[in-house]
């Protein structure tokens, strides 16, 4: 198998200018012969002055510039304290050897000079990149997010995700301590570049591996900033207010102060310019990773996370969704805290508050074409929506180590949900076939609320001379969705032309409730020097009572009294989950294998009551699966690496989808549970490969995901004059696969670098139209480029340009395929064409073909404006304008296996404003480097 491996890499590993030679060296002072550690060494050619690389020495003096155009060179070796070197060097078609090359000691003393170089741009150590922030410039009073997506590699997509070759960032992190939690957006939008001292994109072992001291080979991507010491000694980050035409205003404070232990940051925000502040990282920050036990639907299963202009929901679960569209206002703000004391930092503590507060008032414009039996339904939907948010998160750690051997860390977090929604809809249904199917209006106001408590216990305790580590981890979760609605809706459905009327004026509350506990545990051993094994038993209960009332209006009292029993219904639910683990670790000197088993049993028990508290149902199911896992990793000394990663898993089905009681809060989409729904089996293999060159910044990588589940979740859709019916049923052999290249390199123009990527994306699912079985194919291919230009702090341009073209198509004759072109591109430019004063300009364009009258878009966002730099660049007065061209507008196309729904919301257009910004500042050190070993000339 390592054979075959080594193939697939070297394949996927081969490049033309992989064979060109190297140069390397060694760097040792003359009088002992002490290898010089960081000394800056600079290659430029003597023919072209853009070809210019640097790199410095590491802790032996050495150094190497890999895959050199042969040519004549001039390399200079310079660090504080000793005279620099020029040497002349030829390089043919060989490696070139400098051997040792001796400094001499300065005369001038260190102390009464300063040196103002540039740093190499990028050094790579055992599992980290690290990037010297001051080599990628940046427009005054840029941002963290501004800095990084000049990074080779580094892409940040329009939610702010960072992506690194394709593999997410997971978590961010300040000078080594989490930073609100490890929200990577929180950081990046809200920290000033000109802060950063380094960016280090770290393939970080899991906290297990870390603890343990076995590397299982398991990676996340984890960002690191490093703050510039002389912004240590104060108050750092920004504050601005401004003001403009229609009435938009925003205010935004960001106050930040670190020393050697010490973090403390606050942060504020208040606009009504569509300026959200919460997203997915968001989420995944509250839960400090554990995102599927916070909000995964009560009972297990699936759910979704959708991200749409900033805001998120979270389908099935209740628990986080923000429901503002449209024009909407924000209030957010809170404070992050992290401190460490006694020797080794014995003790930690970290905690953050986070809260937001939104209103909006939107317009929705659906237009639905659903499949059915034999026939196209097209449903036109126009809503008015009202809504209220709020939502408080607290997060908090405590790490104690009473020894070397001993780590114990507990962590309790809270999330407080409160939303309010008001939607006053009309719509119309009609086949392409049979005509008119239904009209009707809805008025729907709903309440909910949604605390939520998460707390863990970890201890894990290392053996003495490395026997290995036995560890315990405690956590437990309570859920709790609380729901309100008032529906009054009329729906007209349509036979031969004749209609037939069905008011519905009803109250309802909602409560699931939810408790679940897991205890795991888990004792690893060393074998030998490269042998490892572990073993590990889990154990998960869950508890959950759903309860639905539904009643209707009774005319004689003036109140909603009247029981409906078909929506009315308690359903408890108890399963049990009860796994058993072995595990291999190989650790190589390049591979890593690590592969094991579990046994599973799973266990479900559910009973449903109705109104009068009968059990008119039970559920009782087990299962015992046995599930495999494989994980292969490869690094060498290249910087090339490859992850091989395959596991298997069983989800039980959600409350939601087992649940037997009818929902009709949409007249038009009703939907029932399924008791007899199966437990979903799901295999997964991911591949991810990477090369990058620090000494001459190229880099390539790719990744290949495919995901294949068993008795998978679909639905089973019937149609009754418009309106659809819908069912969860169990289907085999949905797949999705998802494949992406990217390649990077710098040019031969100075300050231009060009990055291209190709991204891949197919599925296969099974649904069923009153029950007859339709399969959707879907395929999407996207090519990319992203071209950056920097002169200095001068001039800044980029542009980005992607296409991706879609094409659906279902099995059912009746169905009509699509497909539709989809384009994303912008350009943006910064000149500072005289001293102080500043110029930049942002022009989007949004493009879209294929999609349903009206709903395709071609529009161009142009937002301009000038600067004005004070007080020594701390206090930035800015007149500006958002969407000058008033073209902007918001569009989506949503597509599952029966359905493709194109929406259009009411979005914010032109307007002009005036800005203020102060830079927030303590007077510390000058911007000079001060430390000898890290400067280059």
């Amino acid at each position: 198998m390592k054979t075959y491996l080594l193939i697939i890499l070297c394949i996927l590993s081969t490049k033309t200018f992989a064979q060109l030679p190297a140069i390397s060296g060694k760097v040792t002072e003359r009088k002992n012969g002490l290898p010089l550690e960081y000394a800056g060494v600079v290659l430029s050619s003597k023919t072209d002055s853009a070809k210019r690389f640097g790199v410095v020495t590491n802790k032996a003096g050495e150094f190497i510039f890999k895959e050199v155009v042969p040519g004549e060179y001039r390399i200079k070796i310079s660090v504080l304290g000793y005279l620099p070197l020029l040497k002349n060097i030829s390089v043919a078609n060989k490696p070139v050897s400098l051997g040792t090359i001796k400094l001499e000691e300065d005369a001038i003393s260190l102390k009464d000079i300063a040196v103002t170089g540039k740093y190499a741009t990028a050094t790579v150590k055992k599992d980290t990149v690290e990037f010297n922030a001051d080599a990628y410039k940046t427009k005054p009073n840029a941002a963290v997010e501004d800095l990084i997506k000049k990074l080779p590699g580094v892409t940040v997509d329009k939610d702010g995700s960072i992506l690194v070759g394709g593999q997410k960032v997971t978590r961010l992190t300040v000078d080594g301590k989490d930073f609100f939690g490890t929200d990577p957006k929180t950081a990046t939008k809200n920290l000033p570049a000109d802060a950063i001292a380094k960016v280090q994109l770290i393939d970080s072992k899991t906290l297990e591996a870390k603890a343990t001291g076995i590397d299982d080979g398991q990676r996340e991507k984890v960002l690191n900033l490093t703050i510039k010491e002389d912004k240590k000694k104060g108050w750092f980050g920004n504050a601005s207010l401004s003001g403009g035409t229609t009435d938009k205003y925003g205010s935004y404070l960001s106050a930040n102060h670190f020393n050697k232990n010490l973090q403390f940051a606050v942060l504020g925000m208040s606009n009504n310019t569509n300026d959200a502040s919460f997203g997915y990282d968001d989420l995944n920050s509250f839960s400090s990773g554990n995102i599927g036990n916070i909000f995964a639907p009560p009972a297990g299963g699936s759910f979704s996370i959708n991200v749409n202009n900033g805001k998120t929901t979270i389908g099935g679960s209740g628990v986080f969704d923000n429901s503002a569209i449209g024009l909407y206002t924000t209030h957010s703000g809170g404070v992050n805290y992290s401190n460490s004391w006694g020797k080794n930092n014995k003790l930690s503590l970290s905690g953050s508050y986070f809260t937001y507060f939104s209103s909006g008032l939107g317009n929705k414009l659906s237009n639905v074409q659903d499949l059915s039996a034999s026939d196209i339904l097209r449903t036109l939907d126009n809503t008015d929506r009202n809504s209220d948010n709020q939502a408080h998160r607290f997060n908090f750690k405590a790490e104690y180590h009473p020894d070397s051997l001993t780590d114990i860390v507990l962590r309790p977090n809270i999330i407080l949900n409160s939303t309010t929604t008001i939607n006053n809809r009309v719509f119309n249904s009609f086949f392409d076939d049979a005509g008119k199917a239904n009209d009707g209006n809805q008025y729907y106001n709903q309440h909910n609320v949604t605390p939520s408590l998460f707390g863990e216990l970890s201890v894990l305790r290392r053996m003495a001379n490395k026997k290995g580590s036995v560890s315990l981890r405690l956590n437990a979760t309570q859920n709790t969705f609380n729901s309100d609605w008032l529906n009054r809706s009329l729906l007209n459905q349509y036979t031969n032309g004749t209609p037939t009327a069905t008011n519905i004026n009803q109250e309802a509350n909602q409560e699931n409730a939810s408790k679940t506990y897991t205890i795991n545990t888990n004792y690893a051993r060393p074998l030998n020097t490269k042998w490892s094994a572990n073993i590990g038993y889990t154990y998960n209960r869950s508890l959950v009572n759903a309860a639905q009332a539904t009643f209707d209006y009774n005319a004689s009292t003036g109140r909603y009294d009247v029981i409906v029993p078909g929506f009315t219904n308690t359903f408890d639910n108890q399963n049990y989950l009860s796994a058993a683990g072995l595990g291999f670790i190989f650790t190589g000197k390049d591979w890593t294998y690590n592969f094991g088993v579990n046994l599973q049993e799973t266990g479900l028990n559910a009973n449903t009551f109705n109104t009068g508290g009968m059990q008119i149902n039970q559920i009782e199911k087990t299962y015992y699966n046995l599930l495999p896992r494989l994980m292969v990793n490869f690094k060498n000394k290249a910087n090339q690496t490859l992850s091989i990663n395959y596991r298997s898993t069983v989800n039980l089905p959600s409350v939601t989808d087992l649940q037997p009681v009818q929902n009709n809060t949409n007249p038009l989409y009703q939907r029932l549970g399924n008791p007899d729904l199966e437990a979903r089996k799901n295999h997964r293999i991911s591949v991810n490969f990477n090369t990058f060159s620090p000494d001459n910044n190229r880099y390539w990588n790719g990744y290949f995901l495919y995901n294949l589940a068993f008795d998978d979740t679909g639905n089973n859709i019937r149609y009754e004059k418009g309106v659809q019916y819908v069912q969860p049923v169990n289907v085999d052999g949905n797949y999705f696969l998802r494949a992406g290249t990217f390649f990077g390199m710098p040019a031969k123009l100075k300050g231009l670098r060009m990055n291209y990527g190709l991204n891949f994306f197919t599925e296969h699912r099974t649904s069923f139209i009153s029950d007859e079985k339709n399969i959707t194919n879907r395929f999407e291919v996207g090519p990319n480029i992203n071209w950056s230009y920097d002169i200095d702090d001068k001039f800044n341009a980029g542009i980005y340009a992607y296409v991706a073209y879609t094409k659906v198509n279902n099995s059912l004759e009746a169905a009509v395929d699509n497909r539709y072109f989809t384009l994303s591109n912008s350009v943006n430019v910064s000149y500072e064409f005289i001293k102080d004063l500043r110029i930049e300009a942002d022009l989007d364009h949004i493009g879209s073909a294929g999609r349903a009258d009206g709903f395709n878009s071609n529009y161009f966002l142009l937002n301009a404006g000038i600067n004005k730099y004070l007080m020594q660049r701390r206090v930035t007065l800015s007149l500006k304008g958002f969407d000058i061209l008033k073209q902007n507008t918001s569009i989506d196309r949503i597509i599952n296996s029966s359905r493709i729904e194109d929406v259009r919301f009411n979005n914010i257009t032109r307007y002009f404003y005036l800005s203020l910004n102060y830079k927030l500042t303590k007077v510390g050190a000058k911007n000079e480097r001060s430390n000898p070993r890290n400067t280059v000339n």
